[in-house]
């Protein structure tokens, strides 16, 4: 009687094990981030004869995307494929643009975007995982003497049965990017210090 049990409890780890493993072979190496800035909220013109320049930092302690971890097994990490400061840069910059902003290179006045953080965290277990997810964005506006910097800050904490999936955990962060980039672009404290600085 013990004998068939222990039968049955070797079979189900294993079975358990091949899941898990096979589950993980879903989660790419790398990634790249592909925000979108939502127009679903009306997005203000910016009005002002303030000539900026643009300039980003990558100011992360870990500069991976994702991190997997199952118990004190050593984490999976899924790395960006393509510089996820450029990207940023880049799509705040077309929509600075869009709003009438003027942006042009070596001014007086600089935007330095400050990528702090952009990392979802997975911790696996047997027949579950939790995703916590923190996107830091800082905007710093100079002009001689004056500095004006605002920091925006996105978290989400979720759970999910069975394993996790790296193709949805990568929708999921290029989401909270978006919105929090949407978020950047809309916010009017920042846009009036644009305007008049």
């Amino acid at each position: 009687m013990i004998d068939a049990w222990s039968k049955k409890i070797r079979f189900l780890t294993l079975v358990s094990a091949t899941f898990f493993l096979f589950s993980c072979s879903n989660v790419p190496n790398t990634m790249q981030v592909q925000p979108n800035i939502t127009t679903e909220k009306k997005i203000p013109a910016i009005n002002g004869d303030i000539n900026w320049s643009l300039s980003s930092q990558d100011r992360r302690i870990a500069h991976y995307l994702i991190e997997i971890s199952a118990g004190d097994d050593v984490a999976t990490l899924v790395n960006e494929s393509n510089s996820s400061r450029l990207i940023i840069q880049q799509h705040l910059n077309e929509q600075w643009l869009a709003q009438g902003l003027n942006i042009s290179s070596d001014n007086a006045h600089k935007i330095d975007v400050q990528l702090i953080k952009l990392l979802a965290k997975v911790k696996q277990s047997t027949y579950k995982h939790k995703i916590n997810s923190e996107v830091v964005i800082k905007i710093q506006l100079k002009s001689n003497n004056k500095t004006f910097s605002k920091t925006f800050n996105s978290r989400t904490l979720s759970e999910a049965p069975l394993n996790a999936d790296g193709v949805k955990i990568s929708a999921q962060l290029n989401k909270q990017l978006s919105l929090l980039l949407t978020e950047i672009v809309i916010d009017p404290e920042l846009n009036s210090k644009l305007e008049k600085f």
